[in-house]
């Protein structure tokens, strides 16, 4: 491998490296024995289904978890009240704002400005604050006992929002279940 190779290998695992996806986190309930289930619906209405309709969120996590929960050998039943697990989402758009300090240099007056005291021509640094507001969505798919009426294990995703992650809604979303359930036991 010559060295300009080497060179664009480099750069691209750094970029990649450098690619942000969304935080996941996922928790269990203490004692819950997640292989002792076998079979699996959503909850009518589900979470993200506010304004009474199915939304294209809906759509999307339902398509996506029954996938995953499928893979997991877990076999999806129309009925709920025949169901060991039930599945519900919820989606949460928060609007923030980070503030951050960023040195600058600053040189002073010159000479000729003998009022101010500075006769130096090195830098001094000063700082100035940075604010910047962004949106952060969070989107959680609970997995509950049908027979206890209890959370049994959460997934959650959280990533910041912009006009390129909403144009790629389905897909992210997709990729943020699917990173959920690797993490499933």
């Amino acid at each position: 491998m010559n060295l300009k190779t080497s060179a664009i290998l480099l750069i691209v695992a750094l970029l990649t490296a450098c690619a942000t996806g969304p935080r996941i986190h996922t928790t269990q309930a203490p004692g819950a024995d997640l292989s002792a289930y076998r079979s699996f619906s959503f909850v009518d209405p589900l979470g993200t289904d506010r304004a009474g309709y199915a939304s294209l969120i809906s759509q999307q996590l339902k398509f996506s978890t029954r996938r995953e929960l499928e893979l997991l050998g877990l076999h999806y039943v129309d009925d709920a009240a025949q169901a060991d697990l039930l599945v519900n989402f919820h989606a949460h758009l928060d609007e923030r704002i980070r503030t951050r300090s960023v040195p600058e240099p600053y040189m002073g007056p010159t000479f000729y400005d003998y009022r101010y005291g500075y006769y130096t021509p090195w830098p001094t640094y000063t700082t100035r604050t940075e604010i910047e507001q962004y949106s952060e969505g969070t989107l959680v798919v609970d997995l509950i006992d049908a027979g206890s009426n209890e959370m049994v294990w959460e997934g959650a995703a959280r990533n910041t929002i912009t006009d390129k992650t909403r144009r790629d809604a389905a897909r992210l979303i997709d990729q943020a279940v699917a990173r959920m359930f690797e993490q499933f036991p």
